[in-house]
């Protein structure tokens, strides 16, 4: 059985608040359907630009991150739930760091994923911050100047244009992102403890791939290997590539891995935009994210 900790626990990291990237294989429990990652039909919505800045700014003065993620196999990575939705934002006074430089450069792969969170000045603008979407819209409420809540995923507006309202400020705008209708191979979406595990993850590379596919984010998959009875993590790579429909992780980093390991894999949506805002002087940084955990063994 494998002990039941984040990434940050493992990697040299500044995970104080954030979500950890890998959580590991745990209990077992029976069920024998698969997952269906997300299949809600939806039209394409074109970014809406804020209104041009009458005056110069500046570096960045917040972090807007909206993070859904879904587990095939919530027992084998020690999640209590399939699917967690989770919204985060703050805002501090003008800094030239980003909450996003850990993501790895499109196109390269590596095995010392650095998460980071920069150290900033958080300003308090209030108790709560109002989120509208269309039709849905909830709220975040001040926890030491960050801003934090969970949501149901029925709740989540794909692809839409989302007005953050303060107290006293002026709105804020991001747009969301939607998640996949495939994904390959799909033996790595298994639910059953039982079953699952049953993906090859072949050593000699491994190519995964998803529809739809051709936005402006980024794709990153991150692969975290244990011996095969779970009882130790055995290391992990991280590969990133544009949001193109499929991508191959390569020998050159699977090869040092043992057949018969087992692995959580991890596909991942990024995307990052820099929204200016007046108020502050400066741009916050959207961060949206959809992933989805598989599991598999690698041959």
């Amino acid at each position: 059985m494998i002990k039941n900790l984040l990434l940050c626990s493992y990697i040299s990291t500044a995970c104080a608040t954030d979500v950890g990237l890998i959580k590991t294989i745990d209990n077992r429990t029976n069920d024998t359907s698969e997952t269906i990652v997300d299949s809600q039909d939806t039209e394409d919505t074109d970014t809406q630009e804020p209104s041009d800045s009458p005056t110069t700014l500046n570096g960045n003065v917040g972090y807007v991150n909206y993070y859904l993620r879904q587990v095939a196999c919530p027992a084998c990575v020690g999640e209590a739930q399939e699917i967690s939705v989770e919204f985060t934002a703050k805002f501090f006074e003008n800094t030239t760091a980003s909450h996003t430089e850990w993501i790895p450069t499109i196109g390269t792969c590596t095995d010392q994923l650095l998460i980071s969170v920069p150290s900033t000045n958080k300003i308090d603008l209030g108790q709560s911050i109002n989120i509208v979407g269309m039709p849905n819209q909830f709220t975040a409420y001040n926890q030491s100047n960050e801003y934090y809540t969970t949501i149901y995923e029925s709740m989540y507006d794909r692809d839409t244009l989302h007005t953050i309202n303060f107290q006293s400020e002026d709105p804020l705008q991001f747009m969301s992102i939607r998640g996949f209708d495939t994904l390959e191979p799909y033996t790595m979406l298994y639910v059953d403890p039982s079953y699952a595990f049953a993906a090859p993850i072949y050593r000699s590379g491994m190519t995964f791939s998803w529809t739809p596919y051709g936005s402006d984010s980024n794709f990153m998959i991150t692969i975290a290997v244990y011996t095969p009875d779970g009882s130790q993590l055995l290391g992990y790579v991280a590969c990133t590539s544009p949001d193109q429909g499929f991508m191959t992780v390569p020998a050159s980093v699977l090869q040092s891995f043992p057949s018969g390991g087992l692995a959580a894999i991890h596909l991942a949506r990024h995307r990052v935009e820099y929204v200016p805002y007046q108020p502050l002087g400066g741009y916050v940084e959207s961060h949206m994210e959809w992933e989805v955990v598989g599991t598999g063994t690698l041959q």
